[in-house]
């Protein structure tokens, strides 16, 4: 009869308090007012279109989403380059690429639990607020819109229960004006800068590099993926770097109190540093260089002068041609005189110096003058120049006096020999100091 009593008292009394107790426990689509089957025959779409009434209603894009004014936003970017052109003539440089934002919004906020676990929503640019961003020296001025794309998609996270995080992921294409150094030229390095800034001052909105990770350079796929040569210059590397504007100051100390940052705007530079690539030069510039100097020095090897001077005249025309070409390449803003071009205004003027000076010695070589005392002094190296360059005939020493052909035969291979110093001289310059 007890046990009887016993199981009388687990039906009638305690099962149905175990249930009731469990149910108020349930919520949402698992509580007894709760429709589980329209829930579940929802679509993703379906979700995410009752998920954007909700969020969105009553949301102003244009209010910052913080709860407490006083407290800035803070917004992380990071930059991905995937392509640089760098214009001489212009002194520009154009910038490809994404730009990532993230910020936290107060406003934007829901339960996943009321929208059958969905953690993100992907809304439009226009619908959410974003920070006004403008690029500082942009060739198209400040007021420019067409640095930033404006058809960017924006991803909200909800994270906490009382903000979400906002990540924003722009195209760019961005001109900005640069002060470039072609004095080096073709060992010139350059760089140049894109700097961003926020038009809100900082007690409102504040950037920074994300995680102070430096920009990402991807100009290529798979095997391509670390390019770094386009067109004429190498890309060394890409920084980002924090800086601070207030009334007309550049500072790199971030303010301290309210005020200070009241009447200050944060910025972020992005400095391309590149050198020029130029592997051909050697071949196409310098090796030409060497070879009009070696036909200069042979000119007073040859026994005929005016053969001589032909080919001077000739190595002038050669040199005309080269120097044609090397000019094409060359930069027109220049600090001062490229050491290249100095050597090869050095090759060209002592070219055309020792056409002047092959047609002195043919002259001379007419001339039935008595040869200067101070100038017979050369017949002493005479013993020691090569059996071509001397007379078949034995000379006498009276009538050597008398002979300026005789001086000249002796003189001629003395030119050469210095003029083969100073070219030495000069290419050994270039080569470690520069000229």
């Amino acid at each position: 009869m007890k046990i009887l009593i016993f199981f009388v008292f687990i039906f009638v009394f305690y099962l149905p308090i175990q249930k009731k107790h469990v149910n108020s426990q349930q919520q949402g689509i698992d509580s007894e007012d709760g429709d589980a089957a329209t829930f579940f025959n929802k679509s993703y779409s379906e979700h995410q279109s009752s998920l954007e009434l909700k969020i969105f209603r009553g949301y102003n894009p244009k209010t910052r989403p913080v709860k407490n004014i006083s407290q800035p936003i803070v917004v992380d970017v990071h930059w991905h380059i995937i392509h640089v052109s760098i214009n001489q003539l212009e002194q520009t440089m154009t910038v490809h690429g994404h730009i990532y934002m993230r910020w936290y919004d107060e406003f934007l906020v829901w339960d996943p639990k009321d929208f059958n676990g969905i953690h993100y929503a992907r809304v439009k640019k226009w619908q959410v607020w974003q920070p006004k961003i403008k690029v500082s020296n942009s060739a198209s001025g400040l007021g420019s819109a067409f640095d930033f794309s404006t058809s960017a998609h924006v991803i909200i996270q909800m994270i906490e229960k009382d903000r979400a995080k906002v990540e924003m992921y722009p195209t760019f294409s961005i001109k900005v004006g640069c002060s470039f150094d072609f004095g080096d030229f073709p060992n010139d390095a350059n760089k140049c800068a894109v700097n961003l800034f926020s038009t809100a001052t900082m007690n409102e909105v504040q950037l920074q590099n994300l995680y102070s990770i430096p920009p990402t350079l991807s100009f290529g796929w798979e095997e391509q993926k670390m390019k770094r040569i386009i067109s004429d210059f190498k890309i060394q590397n890409v920084s980002c770097s924090s800086f601070y504007y207030s009334q007309g100051n550049i500072s790199n100390t971030a303010p301290v109190t309210g005020f200070d940052a009241g009447i200050t705007w944060s910025m972020l530079a992005i400095t391309v540093n590149f050198v020029r690539h130029s592997p051909l030069f050697f071949s196409a510039i310098l090796a030409p260089c060497w070879i009009t100097a070696v036909i200069t020095v042979l000119s007073f090897y040859i026994i005929s002068i005016p053969l001589s001077i032909y080919m001077l005249i000739m190595n002038t025309y050669v040199q005309m041609i080269f120097f044609n070409d090397f000019t094409k390449k060359l930069p027109l803003t220049l600090s001062k005189t490229p050491p290249s071009v100095t050597l090869f205004h050095t090759l060209v003027l002592s070219n055309g110096a020792m056409i002047f000076v092959q047609a002195l010695l043919l002259t001379f070589q007419h001339h039935r003058l008595v040869v200067p005392l101070p100038l017979q002094k050369i017949y002493i190296v005479k013993e020691y120049m090569p059996m071509m360059f001397k007379e078949e005939a034995v000379v006498k020493k009276e009538e050597a006096t008398n002979n300026w052909g005789d001086w000249v035969k002796t003189a001629r291979p003395l030119f050469g020999l210095v003029l083969l110093i100073f070219y030495v001289i000069v290419f050994v310059l270039f080569a470690f100091i520069g000229i």
